[in-house]
């Protein structure tokens, strides 16, 4: 098995399934570890349940095709490298895409060497994998990392967005249920919590209530599925500092946790220079 190889997991997705069968098997004879599937909803099920390091997509596909299933990866794991494929390039496609964060867009029929030679190339792309050059223009080193506890009853939800936000250097701790998360924050302090509104049992903002009366200097950023102005409102008298749609956009949710973070530093600085001060004046030369 090829050293550069034996640890590339790839994601293969295609309607046509001898061609998946038949890549995939040629694939793996190269050392790659293949997993399939034919449907693009059958592989956004498996990218929230699993961990790969690459992506072949199939453009065209009923219901879902290549390029929304594209899309919707590139919203909640921007890391996840994605190779289009298709059998009728459309160069509009391929420079939209190309903007968007595609690591390649190729043509089918495609030489297995030159496919398996793209994914070792694209793994091993230096930088955020799926990002683009304007992003990483704008990206900003920050001290940290910032502490964040993800409370969540959705499984699926949970592992992928740990795995991003860790990528970012954040320290990530997850809850399945409210009770869950209260019970970790009395043993392990977070900065930000990122928080469910709809859960069984304790809902979100039940949940957040508790927060604020236990642990007032914890930041808050609620999470719904089905955002309404009554819910915003509730959250925001309840102590709430961010309200955002789920799925969150990956961006806007690193950015919010980013800001609650600057703001902290910046009070922290602003009372420690406020106590100087103090003493100061307390203590002339």
């Amino acid at each position: 098995m090829n050293e550069d190889t034996e640890k590339i997991r790839v994601l293969m997705v295609d309607d046509e399934e001898e061609f998946l069968t038949a890549s995939s098997r040629a694939l793996a004879r190269r050392g790659f570890h293949v997993d399939v599937a034919v449907t693009g909803a059958a592989a956004l099920h498996m990218v929230g349940e699993q961990q790969f390091d690459v992506m072949v997509l199939d453009v065209k596909m009923p219901q879902i095709g290549g390029i929304e299933v594209f899309r919707r990866i590139r919203k909640t794991l921007p890391d996840l490298p994605v190779i289009l494929l298709t059998g009728h390039g459309s160069i509009d496609d391929a420079f939209q895409t190309s903007k968007e964060g595609v690591a390649e867009y190729l043509s089918k029929p495609i030489d297995m060497d030159e496919l398996a030679e793209r994914l070792r190339e694209v793994v091993r792309r230096p930088g955020k994998q799926g990002e683009t050059d304007s992003e990483r223009g704008q990206r900003t080193d920050y001290r940290g990392p910032v502490r964040v506890m993800l409370i969540d009853d959705e499984g699926a939800f949970l592992g992928p967005m740990k795995r991003v936000l860790e990528r970012r250097n954040m320290d990530v701790m997850t809850a399945g249920s409210a009770e869950e998360g209260l019970a970790l924050l009395k043993e392990k302090p977070v900065d930000v919590v990122v928080l469910d509104v709809k859960m069984p049992g304790m809902d979100g903002l039940e949940a957040l209530s508790h927060i604020k009366k236990s642990f007032p200097g914890v930041d808050v950023i609620l999470l719904s599925g089905h955002p309404s102005v009554e819910a915003a409102v509730a959250g925001i008298k309840l102590g709430a500092n961010e309200y955002l749609k789920k799925p969150p956009d990956i961006e806007e949710l690193v950015g919010a946790i980013r800001r609650l973070q600057e703001n902290r530093e910046k009070a922290v600085t602003e009372q420690q220079q406020g106590l100087i001060e103090e003493i100061r004046k307390r203590y002339p030369d």
